[in-house]
């Protein structure tokens, strides 16, 4: 009795540090759209898309070394699919959202981004051969119709017309990516540390940037060296890349991926919070429509076969 009374008060504070570390991860990739779209002109997408992953390497080395080490034969037998995952979530989830953010608003990434589950279990569904039922594809529908009202800003007129946002089709395409390392991520075999695993994503995603990296140092001026360039590029480097992401993987350890997942809903609420005043965006109707069918549908689809 004694034990178990006094286990409880710890497990609950260990769940508690969980909840507040969701709360900052999800702040800071809420942030992270806020600075993409605030600094866009001043440094160019891939060269802070480049800063990112290779600042987010340089800083994870040194720690995931000796893990790096131990995890060596795994990492030989399956660097393929490291490969694969290092493309889909450092470069195409996240590196081509700054391109995405030089047309359109930080708000309307927070809420597409919501949409990422539904994504995950389209894709378990082709590539791993996942069961899907009924209401779980009435739930994809449902969420992939508020993507589409987000697109269509409202005007369901303008996709048939191909007059939406360039923007906000890319966007889709980095939600495939973020949704593919998920997918990717289930097909690795147990046992990889954390560390390990983010260092050689993080490098990965860093070399997939190198020729538009090269190509945007050449082809003119790459990055204007304003207050709000370095105050950007010190951000990224730091906290979406490094801190958000072990945040979130250790909040998922104590928590559960389930119950970490409905923190995501929140992204789209924090970038409004800083996009509001920083950048002058506002909030749409078809921001709170889309927002409300992507979240019925995500639960819809979350239900388990």
């Amino acid at each position: 009795m004694t034990d178990r009374a006094e286990a409880s008060p710890v497990a609950k504070g260990r769940e508690g540090i969980a909840h507040v570390m969701m709360l900052i991860a999800v702040l800071i990739f809420g942030l992270n759209y806020v600075v993409g779209r605030w600094v866009a002109g001043d440094v160019q997408p891939y060269v802070l898309g480049f800063v990112r992953w290779t600042a987010g390497t340089l800083i994870l080395l040194p720690f995931a070394l000796a893990h790096l080490k131990f995890d060596a034969e795994r990492i030989r037998v399956n660097w393929k699919l490291l490969c694969l995952a290092g493309f889909l979530m450092p470069f195409m989830g996240a590196g081509v959202t700054y391109v995405a953010l030089t047309y359109t608003g930080a708000i309307n990434a927070g809420v597409i981004q919501t949409s990422m589950p539904v994504m995950i279990v389209l894709l378990s569904w082709m590539f791993l051969g996942e069961k899907t039922r009924g209401i779980q594809w009435l739930g994809i529908v449902v969420a992939i119709a508020g993507v589409l009202y987000i697109v269509a800003r409202g005007n369901p007129a303008t996709l048939v017309d191909l007059t939406f946002n360039i923007g906000d089709a890319i966007l889709i395409v980095c939600n495939l990516g973020l949704a593919g390392y998920g997918v990717a991520v289930k097909r690795l075999p147990r046992g990889f540390h954390p560390l390990s695993l983010i260092t050689i994503v993080c490098a990965v995603g860093a070399v997939c940037h190198i020729p538009f990296f090269i190509y945007e140092l050449t082809s003119g001026i790459a990055v204007s060296w304003t207050v709000k360039a370095w105050v950007s590029l010190a951000f990224v480097a730091i906290f979406p890349s490094v801190c958000a992401i072990l945040l979130w993987n250790s909040a998922i350890a104590r928590i559960g991926p389930s119950r970490a997942g409905f923190y995501m809903y929140l992204t789209p609420v924090y970038a409004a919070i800083f996009a509001i005043p920083l950048l002058g965006e506002t909030i749409g109707i078809f921001h709170i429509v889309g927002a409300i069918l992507i979240i019925i549908g995500v639960t819809m689809s979350s239900r388990k076969a």
